[in-house]
């Protein structure tokens, strides 16, 4: 007879406890009888003496039993070997002290043969049958001798033993289905509850927010990405959508005043967080339970959809850019032999001068155009902008021979952290103060470039400025500054812009031109919402 351990352990100790109350209530109820005198003559008829001693004996036994059983001491085996040895006895002396059989009291030996064979499994219920049985044939017996019994009804008797026997095999039946049924109930609770830690585990790291909420605005569940879509607010209760996100919590109950209408929208961004995509479905078979709601950032959404764009286009613009390149390469070589040989006239050298300096800018523009069909998804990294801008200006001076006067960085506030792939945005910064350099210059001829940004304290998010004091941008460009292939000077390729732009993107940001009111221009990188 062995216990395993857990669940099953658990349920064993209660039906033992639930036994030793059964035991307790038939000893209260003979007490009752006795003392109330209100019950058949036949209690104690034989021996009164040995049928009060059986009987005070039975309930302290049983109160002792119940203790033990909620002490879980000693072993469980010992204490159900414990309530055989107290059951059989003391339930076969309170019969023999009534007269025998014929009193009714060896019935009590169903029950509790009956409750012990739940409790234990195997052989030992038949035992604890046949020890009962030997009990109440030697009882009947020893009355008969010593003239304590004046009946023997032996037939009654072995009819008794033969109800012991079939109590006992239809409880081990019983009891091997209830544990057949208990180990599925358990082997079920333990997948549920294994089904919904993984759930829990794919929710919550979902890129998608997901929300939960009744039709009051009561949240039942919220992942992860969902408490940073709306702000990581600060509330003191984080269980009402209407403290959580006001906006959000007004378009669901619009949503729930009519809900055939599209179940999509989108919320426009705030001060708490930034442009959502909204969509809700109703929860529920019979009735409805509450919302599902999914949240996605419409930045990021605008991202994804961007570089997919741009790997189809990239990989149609390298293949082109690939079979234009090999009769460009042999154009230039073959200008520039033609350029070195003594036969030719001036005008014919300058002739070939323009066929290798226009060469060199159709390379140019292959060169881009390969680069950004090989850009490799945003590898995003948390980098202190101060730092980061700092070690940037000092390598650009030092590669273009420039003062401190000349290009100024100055990042406010200075712990400004930003979520950005460093060569991404080293590419980018490169490019504008590039153009800063070559477009520009103020009217003394030098070009001075200003980095300036820093994390705003309404938005969350952070900004870095590249500006110059050149005469600006013009009108009739300026809407189509960030196109390729647009550009104010001869030997560019327009396409700097346009990738430093895609580049922003690609990491859930954005570039822009603004041009200052004071004259020059600036180019301002928007950086995405910390995660």
């Amino acid at each position: 007879m062995r216990l395993r351990s857990g669940p099953r352990k658990d349920s064993h100790w209660r039906s033992l406890r639930a036994f030793s109350l059964y035991r307790l209530l038939v000893v209260c109820l003979l007490l009752a009888v006795e003392w109330l005198g209100t019950g058949p003559e036949l209690l104690g008829e034989a021996l009164p003496q040995v049928f009060d001693t059986a009987l005070l004996a039975y309930l302290v036994a049983g109160l002792v039993l119940l203790a033990l059983g909620l002490l879980r001491r000693p072993a469980y085996e010992t204490q159900v070997g414990l309530q055989a040895a107290v059951d059989l006895p003391l339930i076969t002396a309170l019969m023999y002290a009534s007269g025998g059989v014929a009193s009714g009291l060896g019935m009590l030996m169903i029950p509790a043969v009956a409750g012990l064979a739940l409790l234990v499994s195997g052989r030992w219920a038949l035992l604890f049958a046949a020890l009962a049985t030997l009990s109440l044939l030697a009882a009947q017996a020893q009355g008969l001798v010593l003239g304590v019994i004046k009946d023997g009804a032996f037939t009654q008797t072995g009819l008794l033993g033969a109800g012991l026997f079939a109590t006992a095999l239809l409880a081990l039946a019983l009891s091997r289905r209830a544990r057949e049924s208990e180990d599925l109930a358990i082997r079920h609770r333990i997948d549920l509850a294994n089904m919904a830690e993984l759930n829990a585990h794919i929710i919550d790291r979902m890129q998608s927010g997901m929300i939960v909420a009744n039709d009051q605005g009561h949240i039942h569940l919220i992942n992860e990405a969902a408490w940073a879509l709306v702000g990581n607010p600060d509330t003191d209760n984080p269980s009402d959508l209407a403290h959580l996100s006001p906006r959000l919590y007004a378009a669901l109950q619009e949503w729930l005043m009519d809900p055939a209408q599209a179940s999509a929208l989108t919320l426009p961004g705030d001060a708490r967080g930034p442009e959502l995509r909204v969509r809700f479905t109703r929860l529920g078979v019979d009735r409805a339970v509450g919302t599902l709601i999914f949240l996605e950032d419409t930045a990021e959404l605008r991202r994804q959809m961007q570089a997919d764009k741009m790997a189809s286009v990239g990989r149609l613009t390298a293949s082109i850019a690939h079979e234009i390149r090999n009769p460009l390469g042999a154009i230039s070589h073959a200008a520039q032999l033609l350029g070195e040989s003594e036969d030719l006239t001036t005008p014919d050298k300058r002739l070939a001068g323009i066929i290798q300096a226009q060469s060199q800018r159709m390379n140019a523009v292959i060169q881009s155009v390969l680069r950004l069909s090989r850009r490799e998804d945003a590898r995003r990294e948390e980098l202190s902008l101060a730092a980061w801008v700092s070690q940037f200006a000092e390598e650009f001076r030092r590669q273009k021979g420039l003062d401190e006067i000349q290009l100024e960085a100055h990042i406010e506030p200075a712990d400004s952290r930003v979520l950005f792939d460093p060569d991404h945005l080293h590419q980018v910064l490169w490019n504008l103060c590039e153009n800063a350099l070559t477009y520009g210059r103020s009217a003394d001829g030098r070009a001075y470039i200003r980095l300036q940004g820093g994390a705003r304290q309404v938005g969350r998010h952070a900004t870095l400025d590249v500006m110059d004091q050149g005469p600006g941008v013009s009108a009739e460009i300026s809407h189509q500054l960030f196109e390729p292939f647009i550009t104010s000077g001869r030997d560019g390729t327009g396409l700097g812009l346009y990738i430093a732009r895609e580049l922003c993107e690609n990491n859930g940001g954005g570039l822009e031109y603004l041009p200052l009111p004071t004259g020059g221009s600036c180019f301002r990188i928007h950086f995405p919402v910390p995660e």
